[in-house]
């Protein structure tokens, strides 16, 4: 049986349901994945199809697809073979059972880069019957810098900033002020040639809209995902005197306790000099 002949009777099986010789019980794609570029040896990404296959079946096959793509493939009568998007990227050796048809059944990402973000597909077939699930993965970038100022303008006006560098996905920043979202202009962001992010937002408002001190705090999160950082800082008014050290009265200085030797001293003084002139 050819391959275009293999490819309609499996098109058939999943129109019609009525072949079941292999079936995908389990698709185990992480919906996220943190990529830490500080790392030499990162934790492997892996991707499991788990599924049943009768041992008589005969033509099995097992693709992953990136977005469409093909980008894995084994036949167990071969060895892994990745596509050209992912060669070098993907651990050949790793072995996820011992049984015969399910081997290399999981494909084991080293490193992966911030474009393996998207929707796996996992494929499996035989001449009689052909199954497929799919799920997204997100790769997440570490940012490399998050920053939260602000900054006066000089006519009364406060300038807050937010800003995240060398991100992905990117991210959305959200600022508020004592708890309550302040309004800021839309989100800036460039791209890098590397696929990472700059994103910032900024905001102005009044001084005298401002109380002091103020919480003033930035949200960083990424969509769809759990990935979220806070930033915060405390405004303070530059025109608001602030009790320090320089305002307090230390009643209990060494001073204080000089003096009161000095006092001591001189009643001591007084008091032989008047003894002296009775004795005379």
């Amino acid at each position: 049986m050819d391959k275009r002949t293999s490819m309609k009777i499996g098109l058939f099986c999943v129109l019609l349901g009525a072949c079941s010789a292999v079936k995908i019980i389990n698709l185990k794609v992480p919906s996220t994945y943190l990529l830490d570029q500080t790392s030499k040896t990162p934790d492997p990404l892996i991707l499991d199809c788990e599924y049943e296959v009768d041992e008589n079946e005969k033509g099995f096959v097992l693709k992953w697809l990136l977005d469409g793509q093909p980008v894995y493939q084994w036949i167990p009568s071969k060895n892994p073979f990745p596509f050209q998007s992912f060669k070098n990227r993907v651990d050949t050796s790793y072995v996820v059972s011992q049984e015969h048809l399910h081997k290399h059944r999981a494909m084991a990402i080293i490193k992966p880069l911030a474009n393996f973000t998207g929707e796996y597909s996992c494929i499996v077939q035989t001449y009689a019957s052909i199954d497929r699930r799919a799920a997204k993965l997100k790769i997440i970038v570490r940012e490399s810098k998050f920053d939260l100022s602000y900054y006066s303008n000089g006519d009364g006006e406060v300038t807050v900033d937010c800003q995240a560098r060398d991100i992905s996905p990117l991210p959305e920043l959200q600022i508020r002020i004592n708890n309550e979202l302040f309004e800021t202009e839309n989100l800036k962001s460039v791209q890098g040639e590397n696929g990472l992010y700059n994103a910032s937002i900024s905001g102005t408002l009044r001084k005298d809209q401002l109380e002091s001190p103020a919480q003033i705090e930035c949200l960083l999160t990424i969509p769809e995902t759990n990935y979220n950082k806070r930033r915060s800082t405390t405004y303070y008014d530059p025109d608001t005197p602030i009790a320090g050290p320089g305002n307090v009265t230390d009643t209990t200085g060494i001073g204080h306790i000089i003096g009161g030797f000095e006092n001591i001293i001189v009643k001591i003084m007084l008091l032989a000099l008047i003894f002296g002139m009775v004795a005379a």
